[in-house]
């Protein structure tokens, strides 16, 4: 083992988005030059023009509503702290446990509460303070506007072959000591490798069922609603509704719809969009008269993404890598419902982990390999299978179970679904035991299942159970509105947009 020499290729990044400028941060303490490969060509300018001018055609999301959630805001803290410093000297608001308590709720405070933030921050804010951090470090090379052909690589020893470089579009090619794909969830990656005679990566997936419409807005500071710290997020069965809060005082309203609801599908268009969230008592405060205006007036268009799938790709089986010097991290490898937020941390873990597994196998990239996929399937996996249960609980989706242990896992996942929307997520209105372990599972600091594993948890959701169940359930935030109702709405005469 010995560290790289300076005669060494360069370390290579597929991608510059969040987890291709975090891993290039990172593998810069490990190469003595990485080089990041990027389709899109980013322009000059501030945070706020990389919202408007930044063309981010190989993001579909970058435009869309993000939530920063903790663990991300943590890892910026161990990893990245210049890029925090960047977000709070352009003003990047960080909202504390404490904002987000709902009103009537006493929270006494816990030592751990400081973990509790989240960045209200867009995500070209973000990108462009990541960005402004990577052009900082010499020995880092920005190549935008160059498309990726394919990989090259070499049999190693007569077994998997191992990557040695890229195929750019020019046909010039780019040796590299390793390949990192931060492509996200279109990464043509798989393809390329089967070029090599690389098998495929054994893959899960399953749809998240919803379509997403995103408007983005500005608020008057004095004006904007009181008491709504953090995303305000609700589900009315029918549709799914966030307020996510951004830097300097912008804010977006997403609305998540099935993807089967054709008459939904017209909100598409901003008037449209504004009527239907007038229908809505708990969202139409924030569109009140004098309180904000859409973001570039009355223009601003109505963001669509669809085809969203959960999907994890391992390119690590029983034998082994299946091709040493590649690495997948962020959506390339676990991609889920953006609707949790969970993305970009998952994207700074990723490249952490990636990290880690360098530092330690320097110069094995079969053991580096290894190490990534066992810190991703036990840190971010669970993630991913949560993200599968929730949106296939929000599709209702019917499982025919066979067999009588299939019948059992069946029934015992719908009675965990249950306690969960009956009674843990009613109590956390009214708990503050319950609250703070529902923030602390959004914000990804404490398991998934912690919510229904931990007995405190558990008990202290029961009462709120036992009433739920006879129609006495504790007041939702958001007022419930029928999906007639709703659509009513769209009939009516057009507000300004």
């Amino acid at each position: 083992m010995f560290d790289p020499t300076p005669l060494d290729p360069p370390a290579v990044v597929l991608g510059g988005g969040i987890a291709g400028l975090a891993a290039a941060r990172l593998l810069a303490r490990h190469y003595p030059q990485v080089i990041v490969i990027e389709r899109d060509v980013r322009t000059e300018g501030t945070a706020d023009d990389a919202f408007r001018s930044w063309d981010r055609s190989g993001v579909p999301q970058f435009l869309h509503s993000h939530a920063f959630l903790a663990r991300l805001r943590l890892s910026l803290l161990a990893h990245f702290p210049d890029v925090l410093e960047r977000l709070r000297a352009i003003g990047v608001r960080e909202i504390e446990l404490a904002e987000m308590v709902p009103p009537g709720m006493v929270l006494p405070p816990r030592e751990d509460d400081e973990d509790v933030v989240l960045l209200a921050c867009r995500r070209a804010t973000f990108e462009w303070a990541l960005r402004e951090s990577v052009r900082a470090v010499p020995n880092i090379e920005l190549r935008e506007g160059v498309l990726v052909a394919g990989l090259v690589g070499r049999p190693l020893d007569g077994k998997r072959p191992s990557v040695t470089g890229v195929r750019l579009e020019d046909g010039s090619v780019l040796a590299a000591s390793v390949v990192i794909d931060a492509l996200g969830r279109r990464s043509p990656a798989a393809a390329w490798l089967a070029a090599l005679g690389v098998p495929p990566p054994r893959e899960k997936s399953s749809d998240s069922g919803i379509f997403y419409y995103t408007r983005f807005y500005h608020g008057r500071a004095e004006e904007l609603p009181r008491a709504s710290g953090g995303v305000v997020a609700g589900d009315l069965g029918w549709v799914k509704l966030a307020i996510f809060p951004g830097d300097h005082y912008t804010f977006s309203i997403t609305v998540g719809t099935p993807v089967d609801d054709e008459e939904l599908k017209r909100i598409a268009d901003p008037r449209r969009f504004e009527r239907f969230l007038s229908a809505l008592p708990s969202v139409a405060p924030w569109r009140a008269r004098g309180v904000s205006r859409p973001l570039d007036g009355p223009s601003t268009p109505v963001r669509v993404m669809g085809q969203l799938r959960n999907r994890l790709r391992h390119f690590v089986d029983r034998e082994g890598p299946l091709a040493p010097g590649f690495f997948a991290i962020g959506d390339s490898a676990y991609h889920s419902n953006p609707i949790y937020g969970r993305g970009c941390p998952m994207a700074l873990m990723g490249a952490t982990f990636l990290d880690e597994a360098l530092a330690l196998h320097p110069r094995d990239p079969i053991a580096a390999a290894h190490h990534l996929h066992r810190l991703s399937e036990r840190e971010l996996r669970p993630w991913w299978e949560a993200a599968v249960v929730s949106d296939r609980r929000m599709q209702r989706e019917t499982i025919e179970p066979s067999g009588t242990l299939g019948k059992l896992a069946v029934l015992a996942e719908q009675a965990f679904a249950g306690l969960l929307e009956r009674g843990v997520l009613p109590a956390t209105r009214v708990d503050p035991v319950v609250f703070r372990a529902l923030l602390r599972t959004f914000h990804m600091l404490d398991a998934p299942e912690r919510l229904l594993t931990d007995p405190a948890v558990v008990l202290r959701s029961l009462p709120t159970l036992a009433r739920s169940l006879t129609g006495q359930e504790p007041t939702d935030r958001f007022v419930r509105v029928t999906r007639d109702e709703a659509l009513r709405s769209l009939a009516l005469g057009a507000p300004a947009a």
